[in-house]
């Protein structure tokens, strides 16, 4: 039998997201979510406040050439507990050759032994897309349009540690959007949605920022409503499971993810999931493909090379579309690519990495603080 090679690479995918996930249940036996004793120790006259900033110049084909920025501050919120994660305080801001603008800023907190964990984020922007109705359901045409979402945004989370390496916690979220599809074919109604949640997070990692072993599975369920102030009724289902575990030595890492992101019910356009770079499977310009139901699977290598410098290769497979049931491996999204770490914060061991990624008919380029997973 002979497999198309999308088809095939699914299958490899698959193999080495496994061959990354699974043997590291047994190897995550550790206290206090998953962190290893003094993995975020601090020297004694070594500064608690860091900071990292790039400037993000990247590519797609939908949006052109962009530039942004990206600021990041690390903190522990207790200096004296080489167990605890830092705190991180960071803003966001990029303008694209297709006149997309977005700005946001994002908070993360760890507190009391790690016992306790927030999240919050707000922003707002006008981001201009495409999507291929074709790639929706059958029947539909098989064409890119151009559209443009207007839209703020606000999340706020809070978890706590329940069980050794288990977090539970509740969430809020809540957005606006003014969609409208180019060439002037129609624009839908702004609308505002409001859900409140649940969030999952079993956390067998050895380090929060740069994992070398273990585990970590979390997933989120949310219920948008009208009585919480939504235009619609509808709820949102993500899952993420990733493994890691080290090659040789410590200076190489196998890295794998799988990630599906679902709606379920009056699902407006804006609420649906889209396949992105930034989200969840680089090689794809944002948006491009869409649906109420994602399902990813991505491997990564990532290899420590001289001092602070490293280099990644990543593939890895995509499926959209309204329905799980009708996913097959000849639809499938295949994508891959190469980049390039520079340790940017040794004691927490945070990198800024540039990833060039390709997938079917698309291309990105992206630039970041911080692993993609």
């Amino acid at each position: 039998m002979i497999y198309h090679h999308r088809t095939l690479l699914a299958l490899v995918t698959c193999a080495f997201c496994l061959g990354a996930i699974l043997p590291n249940s047994a190897n995550a036996q550790m206290g206090g979510g998953g962190t290893g004793a003094g993995a975020y120790a601090l020297a004694g006259d070594e500064r608690n406040l860091k900071f990292a900033a790039i400037p993000v110049p990247f590519y797609s084909d939908v949006m052109g050439f962009g530039l942004g920025v990206v600021g990041m501050a690390y903190y522990k919120m207790d200096r004296t507990d080489d167990e605890l994660p830092p705190s991180s305080t960071g803003v966001v801001g990029m303008y694209t050759e297709n006149k997309t603008w977005v700005g946001m800023m994002f908070q993360k907190f760890h507190f009391k032994q790690d016992i306790w964990r927030a999240t919050a984020a707000f922003g707002t922007g006008s981001i201009k897309y495409q999507f291929n109705p074709g790639a929706v359901g059958p029947g539909l045409p098989d064409i890119f349009l151009d559209y443009t979402t207007v839209t703020n945004f606000a999340f706020a989370k809070g978890e706590r540690r329940v069980a050794p390496n288990l977090y539970a916690g509740l969430e809020l979220i809540g957005w606006s959007a003014l969609v409208s599809v180019d060439p002037d074919i129609t624009e839908f109604p702004e609308e505002s949605y409001r859900a409140a949640g649940l969030s999952g997070n079993w956390d067998l990692r050895d380090h929060i920022m740069y994992p070398r072993e273990g585990t970590n599975v979390a997933v989120r369920y949310d219920v948008y409503a009208e009585a919480l102030g939504s235009a619609r009724d509808f709820n949102k289902l993500n899952l993420t499971l990733a493994g890691y575990t080290t090659l040789g030595d410590s200076t190489r890492v196998l890295a794998g993810r799988i990630l599906t992101d679902a709606a379920f019910g009056d699902v407006p356009f804006s609420g649906q999931t889209i396949l992105s770079g930034n989200r969840n499977l680089r090689g794809y310009s944002n948006g491009r493909y869409r649906g109420d139901q994602l399902l990813t699977l991505e491997t990564e290598y990532r290899w420590n090379v001289y001092g602070k410098w490293g280099l990644a290769g990543f593939a890895g497979v995509g499926f959209v579309g309204d329905d799980w049931s009708n996913y097959s491996l000849d639809e499938a999204l295949p994508a891959a690519g190469l980049g390039v770490r520079y340790r940017m914060i040794d004691a927490y061991r945070i990198n800024a990495r540039i990833d060039y990624g390709w997938g079917k008919h698309d291309q990105a380029i992206y630039f970041s603080i911080g692993e993609a997973y």
